[in-house]
């Protein structure tokens, strides 16, 4: 069987069984006798001494006689590639279709698929330059990871990519280059639906399909920012689309790759419904939007409870730090905090002149302190605001 043929068999048995392939229970898979006439009966007659490398699969229709596929367990064996040949084969058949599209539906039934397209102005004899292949696969698996981090933890931005997201899009593969302008194909796996699905009744998605909606929504919104001409449309929609982080990772996709614009398509794995989404072009307006919206959404304060703690790595006093009194005087302090969200950074505070002599005793030993508070971002400084409990 030529490689182009080739499926893996855990995608096959995924694909039998959404398209309702069945495996019977009465099919034997030990060394009890079997006297039906079957294809299976048979099969495992002839192999009564022997290893079963096999799974049955039956297609089962009201007045018709059962159809049978064989599915080897693994490819180890000798006639595996063959029966796997046979099986895409029967399929081909059965659904009037070519085995080329057989096979790549099975592979489609454990990705969702980016598919993006650049304009002919930049394809010459059907390929590119290798430094915009390079930028593309590098910025998408970027803006992959931003959007399960995003996903992760909505918010306007983030410090660092979680480690989570990073392994997500270290999971992804780079798929077949395809012609049409000329395309490029990004595979999300997906985990398999295996509970059932019932008309009307809606499935919370897997992670990953989560996050190439939110890149598919981000991208929508993105134009309908350019439609009306107003960033606030993309700061707005930072909860289901795209971050500044993403918006920053997806204009350099844009701007590195295909910079006079490129599409954007998505197919998304049968196994989980969702509505189609159509294909979505985008040019340099769309990149100075997502740029103005990432500037807009890091000038944005923002608010949220955590607990700091760190060395101090800076004090600053304006008085007299002996004088407990003094009240009209600045006493600040930075702590270097490795946050578990936001990554790694120095956090100012001030502090009242009793915890301002516990931090510089604390800062004298190399003793660590903490504190509760509110973060905010001012500018490119990080605040803890409203400080409570703090402690060395």
């Amino acid at each position: 069987m030529s490689d182009e043929l080739t499926v893996p068999l855990g995608l096959l048995r995924r694909y039998l069984t959404f398209h309702g392939w069945r495996r019977p229970e009465h099919v034997a898979t030990t060394g009890a006798a079997l006297e039906g006439h079957s294809y299976a009966d048979t099969f495992f007659r002839e192999r009564s001494n022997g290893p079963r490398n096999v799974d049955v699969y039956i297609q089962r229709e009201e007045g018709l006689e059962d159809i049978e596929l064989a599915v080897p367990r693994t490819l180890e064996s000798r006639d595996a590639a063959r029966r796997v040949a046979g099986a895409i084969e029967t399929l081909s058949q059965l659904e009037a279709r070519d085995r080329l599209q057989i096979v790549a539906d099975v592979r489609a039934i454990g990705f969702d698929v980016v598919k993006s397209r650049v304009p002919d102005d930049l394809v010459f004899d059907d390929t590119i330059r290798l430094n915009q292949a390079v930028n593309y696969t590098a910025n998408f698996k970027k803006l992959l990871a931003a959007s399960a981090t995003t996903e992760l933890r909505p918010d306007l931005y983030y410090g660092r990519v979680k480690k989570e997201a990073a392994q997500y899009a270290e999971q992804c593969r780079f798929g077949h280059t395809f012609k049409g302008s000329f395309g490029f194909t990004i595979e999300s796996p997906v985990t398999p639906n295996e509970e059932p699905a019932f008309p009307g009744m809606e499935q919370q998605p897997p992670f990953e399909r989560r996050v190439v909606q939110r890149i598919a929504r981000g991208i929508g919104v993105i134009r309908d920012a350019v439609r009306g001409q107003d960033p606030a449309i993309v700061v707005g929609g930072y909860e289901t689309g795209f971050s500044a982080n993403m918006c920053d990772e997806f204009a350099d996709l844009v701007e590195q790759t295909a910079p006079s614009g490129m599409g954007f398509g998505f197919a998304f794995s049968p196994e989980w419904p969702t509505q189609p989404i159509a294909e979505l072009w985008v040019g340099p307006q769309h990149v100075e939007m997502s740029r103005v919206a990432a500037k807009s959404m890091r000038e944005r304060p923002t608010m949220q409870p955590v607990d700091v703690s760190g060395r101090i790595v800076r004090l600053q006093n304006q008085a007299d730090p002996q004088d407990l009194f003094d009240q009209t005087h600045e006493r600040e302090i930075i702590v270097y905090w490795k946050g578990e969200e936001f990554g790694e950074m120095n956090v100012r505070m001030s502090l009242a002149p009793p915890e301002y002599l516990a931090a510089a005793e604390a800062h004298l030993q190399g003793h660590e302190v903490r504190a509760h508070g509110r973060l905010e971002r001012r500018g490119r400084v990080w605040w803890l605001v409203e400080v409570t409990g703090f402690a060395t």
